[in-house]
């Protein structure tokens, strides 16, 4: 447990202060001020329109960052073999399992810097509601299955580009999905409404970690949905565990 807890650690510290984790956090800054112009052309709304694109906002810069920075850094370390030093001191297991938690370290950390500035901004303008808070919660665990995810494309390609592409278009995928179905359902043929509910059954269902659209209007999920998504994000992440540690045993490096 101490070396992957070590590993962890030093991941966390390896990527906050790359640049692209730093850009990351400049860039959110910018899309803040963003934010509160286009709340400036949405009288009206502009409390709604405030929560809405700053919770976009963060979702859509961490996910970007866990995708390019987990991706480049795992293929950075086999290429300068410290992968190999990393194998020579503990199993494959605790190597793959303290790089997924060093990331989940990142995502709390990031999320929490991310939370204060937004909320900050909210609260000057009069928009800031608790739900904005509650919203982060389904955010993380939909983050954790991207990392998940990252992590067995990284493992299971030689090579970044393609490992990086797959993560991208399996996310942007598992998003699209339930309108894919929504579509299907109303226009599609039989065989194609079954392909598409067997892949909505399959992939990790977004649509259910996402509560952005209650947030904006102040409105919070009841504890039967907290639990149950939970629970489903659990579970799919003791799948996705299981076939890191083995797509990663089975690799030569």
């Amino acid at each position: 447990m101490k070396k992957i807890i070590s590993i962890a650690l030093l991941n966390f510290k390896q990527a906050t202060r790359d640049k692209v984790f730093l850009g990351t956090v400049l860039f959110f800054v910018f899309y803040l001020f963003f934010c509160v112009l286009l709340k400036e052309v949405s009288p009206g709304h502009a409390e709604k329109v405030l929560r809405n694109v700053g919770l976009a906002g963060i979702e859509l810069t961490i996910i970007i960052f866990i995708i390019f920075s987990f991706t480049f850094t795992f293929f950075k370390e086999r290429e300068t073999r410290i992968l190999e030093v990393y194998l020579t001191n503990c199993t494959r297991a605790s190597y793959i399992s303290g790089k997924i938690i060093g990331y989940l370290f990142i995502t709390i950390f990031y999320l929490c810097f991310s939370a204060l500035a937004y909320c900050f901004v909210l609260y000057l303008f009069g928009a800031f509601d608790v739900s904005v808070l509650a919203a982060l919660y389904p955010l993380f665990l939909k983050i954790t299955l991207i990392i998940f995810i990252t992590s067995i494309f990284s493992c299971l390609f030689s090579s970044s580009d393609l490992a990086l592409l797959c993560s991208l278009f399996f996310y942007i995928g598992c998003e699209l999905m339930p309108m894919a179905l929504k579509i299907v359902k109303a226009h599609g043929a039989k065989g194609q409404k079954l392909m598409v509910e067997s892949l909505y059954s399959f992939l990790p269902n977004m649509d259910k970690l996402d509560i952005k659209q209650l947030a904006v209007y102040g409105q919070l999920p009841g504890l039967k949905y907290l639990f149950l998504i939970t629970f489903y994000a659990i579970s799919y992440i003791a799948g996705l565990w299981i076939i890191n540690v083995f797509v990663f045993q089975k690799k030569e490096y």
